[in-house]
């Protein structure tokens, strides 16, 4: 705890009340549905976002205990670009846990004939996106090692949201279908392995008797 009094006046909230309205409506509208999100999913979310939420909470603090204009506008520039980044880690790791959705989705359903789902269709298009995902992915990956702004960063990390959320909603609507060719499957199995074991049962009681009848 600081053992002097710090001088907080926030009354530049009001002169600034456009930039910070901005600030405030990314992170109501578009951060905090992804943070919920992660929390059902995960019981957490990442740490980078959580790094960029304290530095806007801090740049908000600086403006108010700021002795100029100046920087005053600066910490606010900071505040937006922090919002910014803690927008794109959103859209990258939901890329990430829309993978692993994918991934096991075909674990779950290794050695199940998926070209029965709409026609061959499912299968054919769901990896086709997921490639398309993949490189949009990498491509915004590149970019943030680049001199890109927040601006273009957010716009190539949310193309490479968009397609993996349109995965995400493909193997949802094709989860039912897929659990009931793996029954079916498994059904199958079970009668396979019945009529093999009765043949087996068959020709052994075939091999005694005639054994027997010696």
């Amino acid at each position: 705890m600081s053992s002097s009094p710090v001088d907080v006046d926030a009354s530049f909230l009001e002169e600034h009340r456009d930039s910070l309205n901005e600030i405030f409506r990314i992170y109501l509208e578009d951060i905090n549905p992804f943070i919920v999100q992660f929390e059902i999913l995960k019981n957490e979310f990442p740490i980078e976002v959580q790094n960029e939420i304290r530095a806007i909470y801090g740049h908000l603090v600086r403006a108010s205990t700021a002795v100029n204009r100046e920087d005053i506008e600066r910490n606010i520039e900071k505040m937006r670009s922090h919002t910014k980044r803690a927008l794109f880690d959103c859209f990258k790791y939901s890329c990430i846990l829309i993978t692993d959705k994918y991934k096991e989705f075909f674990v779950r359903y290794k050695g199940v004939d998926l070209t029965y789902i709409n026609e061959g269709h499912f299968l054919h298009d769901v990896q086709e996106h997921y490639h398309a995902a993949k490189e949009q992915l990498k491509a915004a990956k590149i970019l943030e090692l680049s001199n890109a702004t927040e601006d273009q960063l957010v716009a190539e990390y949310q193309k490479a949201y968009e397609l993996f959320a349109d995965i995400e909603g493909a193997l949802k609507e094709a989860e039912s279908k897929a659990n009931y060719l793996k029954h079916r499957a498994t059904r199958r199995d079970i009668v396979s392995y019945a009529s093999l074991a009765a043949g087996i049962i068959g020709v052994l009681i075939t091999v005694v008797t005639f054994v027997l009848a010696k």
